[in-house]
């Protein structure tokens, strides 16, 4: 039986929540902002890809209340203890069953990720008009996603902090636009470092085709390259996607 590949373990979401966080704690105010200007000064706001719970501990602090979901169990672990007063649980957004809501976040790329190699276009049409459904009159979904052409010809990238470090290498599938980031890690555990690999699969999109899939289901669709001012990273496209 083939064994399945982990996905964001214990180490590999230590290591993205200690030195990759600088997207969720920086994004955070834009954010806000665009919800305010939306209206939208409370009730529930889902939180999918959640991670370690950073952008849902904001979302309490602003006086919102939180649903959040990851597929990884130690990220869940995370955000429970940072952000205690939302609730959490461990799934995929493609199967989430959404509850009554004003808002939806999907942050930094979850929707192009893919840890069973199996999403598609229809599927994210799919996923739109489940949350379509699921919101309120007036209600966002705010999310970003990988752009075609990302990291096409990007060279293996290293990066350290004061008891971790992991190394990124990069392929790019041009049929299916697809692109794969190999992730080593390494995590100092006493007096030694312990090892461990991930894969990571992405589905690049054409923002143009995004914002007419979320137009047909009757979306009304602003496409930004930053949240506030806070500027996504190049190869990045944000979307906010309104319920009349």
């Amino acid at each position: 039986m083939k064994r399945r590949q982990p996905f964001y373990d214990d180490d590999s979401a230590y290591i993205h929540d200690v030195g990759f966080s600088g997207f969720a704690n920086h994004s955070a105010p834009g954010l806000l902002q665009v919800l305010r200007k939306a209206a939208i000064h409370d009730g529930l706001v889902a939180d999918l890809g959640c991670g370690g719970g950073i952008w849902a501990k904001h979302l309490l602090d602003a006086g919102y209340r939180v649903s959040g979901i990851d597929v990884s169990p130690a990220m869940v672990a995370m955000a429970r203890q940072r952000a205690k007063g939302a609730k959490f649980q461990v799934g995929s957004l493609w199967s989430h069953r959404f509850s009554r809501c004003q808002a939806v976040t999907a942050l930094g790329e979850v929707i192009c990720y893919m840890p069973n190699n199996k999403t598609s276009n229809r599927k994210l049409d799919t996923f739109f008009r489940k949350v379509f459904e699921a919101l309120e009159s007036g209600g966002l979904l705010i999310f970003d996603v990988a752009e075609v052409g990302l990291d096409r010809d990007r060279k293996p990238t290293f990066f350290e902090g004061d008891d971790w470090a992991c190394l990124i290498s990069f392929s790019y599938d041009e049929k299916r636009d697809r692109l794969v980031r190999q992730i080593t890690s390494f995590r100092k555990l006493g007096k030694l470092y312990r090892r461990s690999h991930e894969r990571h699969v992405l589905q690049l999109h054409r923002s143009s085709q995004v914002a007419d899939s979320l137009r047909t289901i009757g979306f009304r669709v602003r496409s930004v390259r930053r949240y506030g001012s806070y500027q996504l990273l190049p190869g990045r496209a944000g979307f906010i996607a309104r319920k009349p």
